[in-house]
C-alpha cells in the first residue's frame, strides 16, 4: 500500500511538472485529478490503518483496514471534490459546507447499517 502511494504522488508530481493544462484539455484536467485523488486515498488510508492498529491493536486488522479504507475514499472524494469546485470558482463557504455535510451523512450511512 505505500509503494502505491508513493508511485501516485510521484505520478501526480509528474502530471503537474509536465502537463501544460492550456494544451493538454480533459486528458490533464483527468489525470491530475485522478492521481491526486489515488494519492489522497493511499495516504489516508495508509495513516488511517496505522492510527487504528495503534488505538485498538487487539482488533482484526481486515477490518480496520476495511474502515480506513472506506473513510479515505470519502475523504478523496470531499478533498478532490473541493479542489473541483475551487477550479470552477464554485467552492464558497456554503458549498463547501455542503460538503462537508454530505460526506459526513454518506459516514453516518455506513455506521448506522451495523
Amino acid at each position: 500500500m505505500a509503494l502505491a502511494t508513493t508511485a501516485a504522488w510521484i505520478g501526480w508530481l509528474f502530471v503537474i511538472h509536465s502537463v501544460d493544462p492550456s494544451e493538454s484539455g480533459l486528458i490533464g484536467f483527468l489525470l491530475f485529478y485522478l492521481t491526486l485523488f489515488i494519492a489522497v486515498l493511499g495516504t489516508s488510508v495508509f495513516f488511517g490503518t496505522l492510527i487504528r492498529l495503534w488505538a485498538r491493536p487487539k482488533e482484526i486488522v481486515y477490518r480496520q483496514t476495511v474502515r480506513a479504507f472506506r473513510q479515505g475514499i470519502i475523504l478523496s472524494c470531499l478533498f478532490s471534490g473541493a479542489l473541483l469546485l475551487l477550479s470552477f470558482e464554485l467552492l464558497k463557504w456554503w458549498s463547501g459546507l455542503l460538503l462537508i455535510i454530505l460526506f459526513s451523512l454518506i459516514e453516518l450511512l455506513f455506521v448506522s447499517k451495523k
